[in-house]
């Protein structure tokens, strides 16, 4: 997007740099201008931390900043995630991902598709050497500068020639119509035969379903694992959909178990808020004999009243007393 020119005032005026920090100096900002500035510092790697008071990013803030300065231009994460279906791997997420892949220092680790790095960054600091493939060039910028990849090859990772060389592959693919079962399956052509693949993928990828039956089968001739991420897991980044983390290895393991398919099963809210019918039906015979006396207490005061003397002809519709008992027994049988 072409940058407002208040948020690019700011953002030349209103900053000062401390290696990797950001802070913004001057008057308060109005939530309207602080949410535009804001934008265009995640955008390029930025991120709001509350214990440094500043803006943190991967590499010198200034450095990270200067383009954007220069074009007055900026792809903010909004459009990215529009556009390209990025959304970034939560925090808690990155850890189960690092967790699982068992990483020890000097393996090979490809990124494919690697965005802002959460994930390689993570696995460079268990001691990895770790390869990124990143499509779009800005990011693919911060990668290369903040110096926790080995190497970062800009391009479609679909595109990439297989190089049977790494011990894990960690990813987040992109989601949209089966990509992520697409990413996943090129991916797992970069293992040695001893690696391991961990994905984060949308649920839809493992369930049981026609357009998910050929991943599905390839997961079990792998001896797979299949994890289900909390609900929302995503949800700071954009995207409340469901998740999980595939591990597939290599080779399949000799002691690999039958895969377990997690089920996901919508809660019976309507059932729990209605409550017993049987309580139900003994509540509802209550309050019409409640309301039954509350009306015969209406009819007696108004045939004492002077009205009710008056020689003007009425007409009372009165329910038969058999019908009145036969609703009750009814519903007395129903609870």
């Amino acid at each position: 997007m072409r940058i407002p020119p208040d948020v690019l005032t700011a953002l030349m005026e209103r900053v000062v740099t401390d290696g990797p920090r950001l802070v913004l100096t001057g008057p308060r900002m109005t939530t309207a201008l602080y949410q535009r500035v804001d934008e265009v510092l995640e955008a390029v790697g930025g991120r709001w931390t509350k214990t440094e008071s500043a803006h943190v990013f991967p590499i010198d803030a200034a450095e990270a900043l200067a383009p954007v300065l220069a074009s007055g231009e900026v792809v903010t994460l909004r459009e990215k995630r529009t556009s390209a279906q990025y959304f970034p791997t939560p925090a808690p997420v990155v850890d189960r991902l690092i967790d699982l892949a068992g990483l020890e220092p000097g393996m090979a680790v490809l990124e494919p598709s690697a965005g802002s790095g959460a994930i390689a960054t993570a696995a460079a600091t268990q001691g990895a050497i770790v390869d990124c493939v990143e499509r779009d060039p800005g990011y693919a910028t911060v990668l290369t500068e903040s110096g926790v990849a080995r190497t970062v090859r800009v391009g479609d990772f679909l595109t990439v020639p297989v190089a049977p060389v790494y011990d894990r592959v960690l990813m987040n693919p992109p989601f949209t119509r089966g990509a992520d079962m697409t990413h996943v399956t090129h991916a797992l052509r970069f293992l040695n035969p001893g690696g391991l693949l961990v994905s984060v993928m949308l649920w839809a990828a493992t369930a049981d379903t026609p357009g998910a039956a050929e991943f599905r089968a390839l997961v079990e001739q792998h001896g797979g694992i299949v994890e289900p991420l909390p609900s929302r897991a995503f949800a700071e980044s954009g995207t409340g959909v469901d998740t999980v983390i595939v591990t597939i290895p290599a080779t399949r393991p000799a002691d690999a178990q039958p895969v377990s398919w997690p089920e996901r099963h919508a809660p019976a809210k309507d059932a729990e808020e209605l409550g017993d019918p049987a309580e139900l039906a003994a509540q509802i015979v209550a309050d019409l004999r409640q309301a039954t006396a509350e009306f015969e207490k209406v009819a007696a005061a108004l045939a004492k009243s002077p009205a009710a003397s008056a020689p003007t002809p009425t007409a009372v519709a009165v329910l038969p007393a058999p019908h009145a008992e036969t609703l009750f027994d009814l519903l007395d049988e129903a609870s």
